[in-house]
């Protein structure tokens, strides 16, 4: 009984460190800027799992490619092989944005939360 128990408890170890983490397997494919104010985000969850959050930090530039602002979206209870396209509203200090683009994503709502400044 003890060798069962010890198998079983080293094929849970085995199967969570297989697992990938968030940030490797939710994927971003396309950000794209619809008007002044929003911008169309392509996303799916390539993840073996259901992921309960994950914060999606993004950056806003001008035509030179200068940065104007930050943003962070995020997302909850998203289903393995979820794939969707979202519309997304531009922070107002970002009235004249052209490019958007993935910062960071995280699961960590703190690290995504933090002064814009900071990512």
């Amino acid at each position: 009984m003890k060798h069962l128990l010890a198998l079983v408890g080293l094929t849970a170890c085995v199967a969570l460190a297989a697992e990938p983490k968030v940030p490797e397997c939710f994927k971003v494919h396309a950000l794209l800027k619809m008007d002044d104010e929003h911008y169309w985000a392509e996303w799916t969850n390539s993840c073996p799992y259901t992921i309960d959050s994950v914060y999606v930090m993004v950056g806003f530039q001008d035509r030179s490619r200068a940065p104007l602002a930050n943003g962070v979206w995020s997302l909850h209870f998203i289903a393995p092989g979820t794939h969707r396209v979202i519309r997304l509203t531009a922070p107002s200090k970002a009235p004249d944005f052209q490019y958007v683009s993935v910062k960071r994503i995280t699961v960590d709502a703190m690290e995504a939360l933090r002064r814009e400044g900071d990512y």
